[in-house]
């Protein structure tokens, strides 16, 4: 073996030892991050109870913050590890203090943590954002700090399904509106295209409905039950919210944003990638196009046919990006502003870096106060 071979797999081997590394180091970090964080956060929710008692309001937009804070981290994994994440389409920028449900197309575990990063820009949204999540996300980690936050957790199922949406709609009437949430996050598919597809596709056969390919047709029973309970009254009376025996008319959801992930050639990220970064760079894009709430019919067959129409033309945004890797341009509205060249989303390095300060030193903080506590009481 020449010295030129040798030297050649000497640099391979430190090439990939250096490799290996980086995706232990990275998943260490994200461990570490969860642990410094995450206990945090539940503290300060106990020592602000006194605040929610006086101060309600002040209190959920306290929490928001640091909701939004604990997000931009989840963002961030992927956006360090070289994930860039970009955005096109209708400018939506009039509906950030608006209320409104945000209808996303499903593909992976990586969705939720690509939307985190992507609308930490975007005014209130993240703060006074309301996810609607598969039931498993609850035993998570992050997924305590989500139900206090007031998010809704979906068990999957046909046998579920009414009991569900009976309690989406106390949840909406009880929390949405106590809590100061704007944006809805729903997956009207019900879960991943992957394990989808099959199933949506011999269903559209059978009923002569669009053959999707890139996305699958949604399921209806959650939008109408959100627009039932906090869309735009049908009559000045309709729509009322009583909470706590105080009638609310205002508040209702004014908009409908449409977002459509895009993953080069058509092949999602996950959480673990994201987490490690074992892949090389690798883009995703996001696609925005918003609709008046007062557009969307509110019968059941009316609805199903404008979630139908939104993810059939979905499935063309996706077939033309997964074709030529960019969205197809002019695809607004009359009188819509629109981008039709992807616009990079950046995370400041000092504002990430104030967050990670702010958790290492609350951390820091608590276990001196508790530490010193369990001392005098012993």
């Amino acid at each position: 073996m020449g010295h030129g071979s040798v030297a050649t797999r000497l640099l391979w081997l430190v090439s990939q030892t250096w490799y290996l590394l980086m995706i232990a180091l990275r998943v260490a970090f994200v461990l570490v991050n969860n642990l410094y964080v995450v206990p945090a956060h539940f503290v300060w929710i106990l020592c602000l109870q006194p605040v929610r008692i006086a101060r309600p309001e002040l209190f959920w937009e306290l929490e928001g913050t640091m909701i939004k804070w604990m997000s931009a981290q989840i963002g961030w994994w992927g956006y360090s590890a070289g994930y860039k994440v970009y955005e096109c389409g209708e400018d939506i920028s009039h509906t950030y203090r608006d209320e409104a449900i945000v209808i996303v197309n499903h593909q992976s575990t990586a969705d939720v943590a690509t939307l985190m990063g992507a609308l930490q820009h975007k005014g209130p949204v993240v703060k006074r954002m309301m996810w609607i999540m598969d039931y498993i996300l609850l035993y998570t980690n992050f997924g305590l700090c989500s139900w206090v936050h007031g998010d809704f957790f979906l068990q999957q199922g046909q046998k579920y399904r009414k009991t569900m949406l009976e309690s989406l709609k106390d949840h909406l009437n009880t929390r949405y509106f106590s809590r100061n949430h704007q944006w809805i996050v729903l997956f009207p598919e019900g879960g991943f295209l992957r394990k989808r597809r099959e199933r949506s596709q011999k269903y559209a056969r059978k009923n002569n409905l669009p053959f999707l390919q890139h996305v699958v047709l949604p399921r209806t029973g959650a939008m109408k039950t959100i627009l039932d309970s906090v869309g735009p009254p049908l009559t000045p009376t309709h729509g009322a919210q009583h909470i706590n025996g105080t009638v609310h008319t205002k508040g209702h959801v004014k908009w409908i944003v449409d977002i459509t992930i895009g993953y080069e050639h058509g092949k999602p990220l996950d959480i673990q990638t994201l987490t490690s970064g074992w892949r090389a760079p690798y883009p995703t894009t996001l696609h925005y196009r918003h609709f008046p709430s007062s557009e969307v019919p509110r019968d059941e067959p009316g609805l199903t046919e404008w979630l139908y129409e939104r993810f059939a033309e979905k499935e063309e945004l996706l077939s033309h990006f997964y074709s030529t890797g960019r969205f197809p341009a002019g695809t607004a509205r009359p009188g819509v502003r629109t981008t039709d060249e992807a616009v990079e989303i950046t995370f400041s390095p000092w504002w990430m870096l104030s967050i990670h300060l702010f958790y290492l030193c609350s951390t820091a903080l608590q276990w001196y106060a508790v530490s010193t506590i369990l001392q005098r009481i012993l």
